[in-house]
């Protein structure tokens, strides 16, 4: 069994990454795990009015590093030797066993990931008030 500290981090948005990536300069030997349900890892999604107002093309550039590479899980892996675990969904979590269980959703397969430190990440949903055109 290993000794290094196993970390595991629900959401792979924006404050997810950073918490990983933050993590990684705080303990250089930890084992770190990124779960993510969709398939994109830190979306930048306060730049999609740009995109939908035609400021430019490619999408994928919601997705790239301020040098230009996309953040992929070959990424997070090379740059940050982090796991990064897309189209997986955390099912539970279990306090009692340090472990999420968690579901790869290409596959159906379902697999225990352990840990020592758990962040979660996962964002908020917006409130949409009952207000007249509030579902235009």
């Amino acid at each position: 069994m290993s000794d290094r500290k196993k970390i595991v981090v629900i959401g792979g948005s924006a404050a997810g990454p950073k918490a990983a990536a933050k993590a990684r300069r705080i303990d250089e030997n930890a084992e770190i795990t990124l779960i993510q349900k969709i398939p994109e890892l830190s979306m930048a999604s306060c730049g999609y009015p740009y995109y939908v107002g035609g400021f430019f093309d490619d999408r994928n550039a919601l997705l790239c590093s301020a040098t230009g590479v996309v953040r992929d899980p070959i990424y997070y892996m090379n740059a940050k030797n982090v796991v990064a675990r897309t189209e997986t969904e955390a099912l539970s979590i279990d306090r009692t066993k340090k472990t999420v269980l968690c579901r790869d959703l290409r596959t159906g397969a379902t697999d225990e990931v352990p840990y020592d430190s758990l962040v979660l990440a996962t964002g908020a949903l917006p409130n949409i008030p009952p207000v007249p055109g509030s579902d235009l």
